[in-house]
């Protein structure tokens, strides 16, 4: 696999203890809502971009037979931990072939904002149209400009600390080029032994850390971790970037009809429209 894929390999461990889980229940509420009563019994499902493969449980679970495809092979190692009656494909989605294969198809989780061009974007939905059986209906969502404009500015949105290590996501959107990048920054303890002072303050650093887990703790949780060296000065700081591409979503759904698809409705996560700036846009598409 290319080095656009072994990125990701980076943080598939950070990502199957936090945003994997966390990100998962909102976007099961959806598919059971619009896909789900869609399939057949134990129908055949394709998640695109399965990543580190936190929906795919849920759906084997209740009968149904998936397969995950993702470019990252520890995504798909964690996956696989998670989801062992499942099928998993180390592949890239714009050149994948399983022809008339799945039941319905989707991707979440913004993944295809990774894709930095509309002609790639076009590839996937080629790739997964030609990998549905007809009637079948494709879900995916993306983070799109007027979004990525209110919200991607420069300013930590995310992040997470804990005795052992702690992360912090600071995203970035240009608006004239329609690009930008998300930074993961981790911090973790290296293999030297921290000093008796930083010993002897251990627990109570831990109990600070639970506090501040809490929802209504993010401000003074992203706070902390910007001053991290002060708190943990041990501890080695490791920056990731991943570029996306803010994909207007008028030329997504035009590449969607130029494909084959059908039935294009377009709404927020919880079924809402129109999508305003607050919001990422789902897509929902038929197969005819």
């Amino acid at each position: 696999m290319n080095d656009r894929y072994d990125l990701y390999n980076n943080w598939a461990w950070l990502y199957n203890q936090t945003m994997g889980p966390d990100y998962s229940q909102p976007q099961l509420d959806l598919l059971e809502r619009v896909l789900l009563p869609t399939l057949p019994p134990g129908g055949h499902i394709l998640d695109l971009c399965c990543g580190t493969g936190q929906l795919i449980a849920p759906l084997v679970a209740s009968g149904y037979r998936v397969t995950g495809l993702d470019g990252s092979e520890d995504m798909l190692h964690f996956a696989q931990q998670n989801a062992p009656q499942a099928e998993f494909l180390l592949e890239d989605a714009r050149t994948f072939d399983r022809p008339n294969t799945f039941d319905g198809a989707f991707s979440t989780s913004a993944s295809l904002n990774h894709l930095m061009g509309l002609d790639a974007l076009t590839q996937v939905f080629e790739r997964v149209f030609a990998s549905l059986r007809s009637g079948s209906k494709f879900i995916f969502d993306l983070n799109h400009p007027a979004q990525l404009t209110r919200w991607w500015r420069g300013q930590p949105t995310e992040g997470e600390i804990t005795p052992d290590y702690g992360w912090i996501i600071t995203p970035f959107y240009d608006s004239p080029t329609a690009t930008g990048a998300f930074e993961v920054t981790i911090f973790q303890g290296a293999d030297a032994k921290p000093r008796l002072l930083s010993r002897l303050f251990s627990p109570l650093r831990a109990v600070l850390y639970r506090l501040l887990s809490r929802p209504r703790f993010i401000g003074l949780r992203l706070k902390l971790l910007q001053n991290i060296a002060f708190f943990e000065p041990h501890w080695q700081r490791r920056q990731l970037k991943y570029p996306i591409k803010g994909h207007a979503i008028v030329a997504v759904q035009s590449a969607l009809l130029q494909t084959g698809f059908q039935d294009i409705a377009i709404e927020t996560i919880d079924g809402h429209t129109p999508v305003d700036d607050k919001h990422s846009a789902h897509f929902i598409c038929t197969k005819p």
